[in-house]
């Protein structure tokens, strides 16, 4: 999976989230909180799959 696919999954999934969380009544406070942890764990996810991408991408002998 790319970078950008991985970013746009994890948006869909932090948009539905929040909408889950407004239509729940989650007082904005703590689906602030919420919602920052799950856009800092998509930043990583999407860090982490460009750095599989570019390693990948490396010729063998500079992989290893």
């Amino acid at each position: 999976m790319t970078a950008d696919s991985t970013a746009r999954n994890l948006t869909d999934c932090i948009d539905a989230l929040a909408s889950a969380l407004r239509d729940a009544g989650v007082p904005a406070e703590e689906s602030a909180g919420l919602l920052a942890a799950a856009a800092q764990a998509t930043m990583h996810a999407v860090m982490l799959d460009a750095l599989l991408d570019e390693a990948a991408s490396l010729p063998v002998s500079l992989a290893a």
